[in-house]
């Protein structure tokens, strides 16, 4: 095949080239100084968890300059695959000091980037993890840079669980949700958790209650416990945190007299 490409064009894509190296180096500056909290485990992720500099180039590549298209949907689409593709680039980002190390064998591959963990990659993970538990799933996802892997979720969920210990722990044993918010009504939903309770001697049964509680949101009011503090669990113990119950006496059975009461009300006399 002849090479057709005159000393002009060479120049031009020599100068394309430069302004792609300029912008990737910004991009990757912006990657590498960016931030976030930490001991917050995010399950919604929005434009302020990637750099500015790293969305807005992806929007372009995308769609090009355009800030909306001709519908809210397909701005929202676009916006969405914006956003996700951000944070996988960010995942698998390589600093300076990762591409210039040596490893001492051949097969040996990169640190996970815990520091760039975002709502994307955990998010996804725990999700598949609570509805498949499916280990292979979950890895297969992460060796594509998708998602953390499945030993990561693990660890994840354990500091998840030990930070609901604490915010037990603080209040006497009892779990409140840090999205209550002082002087706003609430909402509680109970029901009953029962396992093998058909059996004739009782024995090797459960039974619980779950209570799920609801609140209109309104940000401008105090909230009554403090966010939950993730730490980076290093096993998969849970902190042991016992709850005292106290003691209920029997009740004293009374004899009700339904029918009189009935009776009575109803002005009607025996005869």
């Amino acid at each position: 095949m002849v090479n057709t490409m005159t000393t002009t064009d060479k120049k031009k894509e020599e100068n394309s080239m430069k302004k792609i190296y300029k912008a990737a180096q910004v991009i990757r500056k912006s990657i590498a100084t960016f931030t976030k909290e930490r001991n917050v485990l995010q399950v919604s992720s929005g434009i302020t968890d990637v750099p500015a500099e790293l969305y807005t180039m992806i929007h372009w590549i995308m769609v090009g300059p355009a800030e909306k298209l001709e519908t809210e949907k397909r701005t929202r689409v676009v916006d969405r695959a914006t956003l996700t593709v951000s944070q996988n680039i960010m995942y698998g980002f390589k600093s300076s000091a990762q591409v210039k190390y040596k490893p001492s064998s051949e097969s040996a591959s990169f640190r996970s980037p815990h520091a760039r963990e975002n709502p994307q990659v955990l998010v996804l993970a725990l999700t598949i993890h609570h509805d498949t538990r499916n280990k292979k799933l979950m890895n297969l996802l992460n060796s594509h840079g998708y998602s953390v892997s499945h030993g990561r979720a693990l660890l994840m969920e354990t500091a998840l669980a030990n930070a609901v210990v604490e915010n037990t722990r603080a209040h006497q044993g009892l779990y409140v949700p840090p999205f209550l918010r002082k002087g706003t009504f609430v909402f509680f939903a109970a029901d009953n958790t029962d396992f093998a309770g058909d059996t004739r001697d009782g024995k090797g049964t459960t039974h619980g209650t779950i209570t799920a509680v609801y609140q209109k949101i309104d940000p401008s009011k105090e909230p009554v416990a403090e966010p939950l503090i993730i730490g980076d669990a290093q096993s998969l113990s849970v902190t042991p945190y016992h709850v005292d119950i106290l003691h209920c006496d029997k009740p004293t059975p009374q004899h009700v007299k339904r029918s009189e009461q009935f009776a009575i009300s109803r002005g009607i006399s025996e005869s």
